[in-house]
């Protein structure tokens, strides 16, 4: 029964290819009347006008200024001949220790902000609450680049301190802002 069925499948589908065939090999041509364009009114153009070239005019030169009058640097004095030193001031030079130098005075640095009590007590607060979370941290656990972020913000805590120390209380709120938004990102929070 087999054999039978595919034998009757390929007669319809060989009917379907032949009528398919004749259809793409039958030709279809449209009847279409060629009528000739309309012809267009081409307006001519319009005359060239030719402008002859204008002499440029000279370019105005400047005078310059006189200089300046050139001052006289003043007359060096006259070089003296150096006088030889005495020899015995030589050795009383010599046997004279030289006095020591001293270093220059360091100038004191004053606070952008001097710091009062209330923002101290403020930064001190935030330092408090930044430690307080870098503290719930398991070191060991983090990723070696949030170990630096850790280090990062123990470090600027300890900025913080020492400008609060100083006096400098903007930069000392300055650095424990840094301190506490790392925190907060290390700890997710």
């Amino acid at each position: 029964m087999r054999s039978s069925l595919p034998s009757l499948w390929s007669v319809p589908l060989v009917l379907m290819l032949a009528s398919a065939g004749a259809a793409c090999a039958q030709k279809t041509h449209a009847q279409t009347r060629a009528e000739p364009p309309a012809t267009l009114d081409v307006p001519q153009p319009p005359p060239r006008v030719v402008v002859p070239p204008q002499p440029e005019a000279p370019e105005v030169v400047e005078e310059a200024q006189p200089p300046s009058p050139v001052r006289p640097r003043p007359a060096r004095p006259p070089q003296r001949p150096e006088a030889k030193p005495d020899t015995a001031r030589q050795d009383a030079a010599a046997s004279e220790p030289a006095p020591a130098a001293e270093p220059p005075p360091v100038p004191e640095t004053k606070p952008a902000h001097p710091a009062n009590a209330a923002g101290v007590a403020a930064v001190r607060q935030q330092m408090a609450r930044a430690s307080q979370n870098l503290g719930h941290v398991n070191y060991a656990g983090l990723s070696n680049d949030m170990k630096a972020q850790y280090d990062t913000a123990n470090r600027f805590l300890a900025l913080a301190d020492q400008a609060l120390k100083e006096g400098n209380l903007l930069f000392a709120s300055t650095l424990v802002d840094k301190a506490g938004a790392i925190a907060s990102l290390i700890t997710g929070q």
